[in-house]
């Protein structure tokens, strides 16, 4: 059973995190329908709109009430991610509410300067769940729809079940906590690792798959790091029948992610300075990069002075 101040920072730590790729999910769907669905189109913009002011709410309660592991660690605000979102605005003409970014870059830790109440978080962790589940049940219809040729998108399939995935974990973090049951004792650390690993070979590919034909060196890097977490992810599910060391399973994972999280942060800064050649939005790079740095979190390397 959750104590009250581990219930506080570890819902607020999860929604800080979560809540903003949800909302960014809602737009990469929203900006990636023709006119022929403009009306789905409208119930992505509905959804980013929803977890933007559940956002607000996180950042609101969690100032000296989130971790400083988690605030340092750079998974809910990157250094790049207002620059991110002011010139993905230019390319799309979508607003983004960069004073938010800028309140969650300046948040404290740790220090209960703002004292909450304990409902308070589990209504934010009860609001989260429902708005997540109404998503899920979008992108899962969406799936179902471009699967069976109904629906056109720019959106490759498999993105869409990636982000339904995460969706879908969320929802599960959430209800472990409203049970007040430790995260850690939900979800063993292996099956994060197999789950997190499937997640970044799929961010590889999808990075090699929207670099410009000409940008070869990059594209084969991607394509490797796909390969490698490929072979991470099945590693994982191996180690989960007992069969591999798991701390040499979980070695093998920090030590791929550092790399790609380098790659990365790269990629992020390439593109904002316009010296990449791609169609990948600089909001949809600081985001994969966020989710690696969380990733890095869920692995242990996720240290008081930032990433290690």
């Amino acid at each position: 059973m959750l104590s009250k101040n581990d219930f506080i920072t570890i819902s607020l730590d999860l929604n800080l995190f979560f809540l903003r790729i949800m909302k960014e999910h809602s737009f990469f769907l929203e900006i990636a329908f023709t006119p022929a669905n403009s009306q789905m189109a409208s119930e992505a913009r509905n959804f980013r709109v929803g977890f933007e002011k559940l956002l607000i709410e996180a950042t609101s309660l969690a100032n000296g009430n989130a971790s400083q592991k988690a605030v340092n660690s750079k998974q809910f605000v990157t250094q790049f991610t207002v620059d991110a979102e002011q010139i993905t605005n230019f390319y799309t003409g979508v607003p983004f509410n960069t004073n938010l970014t800028k309140r969650e870059l300046m948040l404290t830790s740790g220090d209960r300067h703002t004292p909450i109440n304990e409902h308070a978080v589990d209504s934010l962790n009860r609001m989260s769940y429902r708005l997540t589940s109404a998503l899920a049940d979008f992108k899962d219809r969406l799936l179902k729809n471009v699967l069976a040729c109904k629906v056109f998108t720019l959106n490759y399939p498999l993105l869409i079940e990636h982000i339904l995935r995460e969706a879908r974990l969320f929802m599960k973090m959430l209800y472990a906590l409203n049970e007040k049951r430790a995260i850690t004792d939900s979800f063993d650390l292996i099956d994060q690792e197999a789950f997190w690993n499937r997640q970044m070979a799929e961010h590889a590919k999808f990075i090699a798959g929207l670099l410009d034909p000409t940008e070869d060196t990059l594209i084969d890097t991607a394509r490797m790091f796909g390969k490698e977490f490929d072979a991470l992810t099945v590693e994982s599910k191996r180690t989960t029948n007992k069969t591999l060391d798991v701390t040499n399973a979980t070695t093998d994972s920090v030590s791929a992610m550092r790399r790609l999280r380098d790659f990365k942060t790269t990629a992020t800064q390439g593109l904002l300075g316009c010296k990449i050649k791609s169609i990948i939005l600089p909001l949809l790079a600081d985001h994969v990069l966020r989710e690696a740095n969380h990733y890095l979190c869920v692995l242990g390397v996720c240290s008081a002075h930032g990433i290690n």
